[in-house]
């Protein structure tokens, strides 16, 4: 089988070459250049830029704003949990002091377990008045008619 080569020449080629590029670039296009856009555009894309440069400024403020807020709790909680901590601690020392304070504190006795003591001393000289034979018995103090006159 006979081959058959296509054998060009250079200028060929590179005419051939060179208009396949020229097509290709017109066929592409580069669009529209900077200077094709209308002055209302240029406004608009310059409002646009000007917007997200606000928000972007808001958002900056709020994170401003946020740190600023936890610094102040990394402050003030240490502050607030040691002032918590001392005084449950003085509360706990200060506990048994009371309790001892309670217990040896003065009182004043009571007017009818006084009463109560008396007749019951009254009883026990009854008691032994009539073992030995005496008939005779004491007096009742006026506490001891005071609690007979309560129980009637």
């Amino acid at each position: 089988m006979p081959t058959t080569t296509l054998r060009m020449n250079r200028p060929q080629l590179t005419m051939i070459t060179i208009t396949w590029i020229v097509i290709a670039l017109t066929l592409s296009g580069c669009g529209p250049s900077g200077r094709d856009l209308s002055d209302q555009q240029w406004l608009e894309i310059q409002q646009d830029l000007q917007d997200e440069r606000a928000e972007v400024g808001k958002q900056r403020d709020l994170l401003e704003a946020d740190r600023r807020e936890w610094d102040e709790r990394e402050r003030s909680e240490p502050v607030l949990a040691a002032v918590i901590s001392s005084s449950v601690l003085l509360i706990c020392c200060s506990l048994p002091l009371l309790l001892v304070a309670v217990l040896l504190w003065p009182r004043k006795r009571e007017q009818e377990s006084q009463a109560v003591c008396e007749a019951m001393l009254d009883e026990v000289v009854t008691v032994r008045n009539l073992v030995s034979g005496d008939t005779k018995r004491i007096a009742a103090s006026p506490s001891t008619q005071r609690l007979a006159a309560s129980e009637e």
